[in-house]
Formats: C-alpha cells, sequence, structure tokens
C-alpha cells in the first residue's frame, strides 16, 4: 500500500492522490508490509472526504476479500517476492 497504517484514507486525501483503494495482504510482523494477496482501486474525486472515500474504497473491499479468501483457501497460491501468486491447477 503506498499509504500504511491506520489512517490511509487521510493521507491519501491529505497526499492528492487522483486513485486510491484497498490491499489485501498476508499478515507479518510490519504494518501493511506483507505479500499482496489483492488489490483494487477507486477514484479520488474533487469533492471528497474520507467519509464518502472510505465508503467507495469499502466496497471495493466487500467485493476482493472473497475472492481473495477463495485463492487462499483452495490452497492453490505461492509468495513470489511481494506479491501472493494464484496456482491454476492443471486438471
Amino acid at each position: 500500500p503506498s499509504f500504511p497504517g491506520l489512517r490511509a484514507i487521510e493521507q491519501a486525501l491529505d497526499y492528492g492522490v487522483k486513485v486510491s483503494g484497498c490491499t489485501i495482504h498476508l499478515v507479518t510482523p510490519e504494518m501493511d508490509a506483507g505479500p499482496i494477496v489483492a488489490q483494487a482501486t477507486v477514484p479520488v474525486l474533487s469533492a471528497d472526504c474520507s467519509k464518502t472515500l472510505g465508503s467507495r474504497i469499502q466496497a471495493e473491499e466487500h467485493t476482493l476479500y472473497p475472492r481473495a479468501m477463495e485463492m487462499l483457501l483452495r490452497g492453490q497460491w505461492e509468495v513470489v517476492g511481494r506479491r501472493v501468486l494464484s496456482i491454476q491447477s492443471g486438471g
């Protein structure tokens, strides 16, 4: 994630980015530093505040989490660098 930590949305707005989003990653001791499982983006609108941007990000999270969990629970994945990659079964 570009803005790790508890105030990521506020950090993104303060920095003035045009796109923000969410990252699902494996947990490691360092905050928001684990291998990335999945990511989604949303536009940052000129009238956005942390609540409106947060709502759009949360909507993306609600679709992204089940897909990421399905891949992980199938057990067909491996960590390559900082990313978790899906391994398709050859069956």
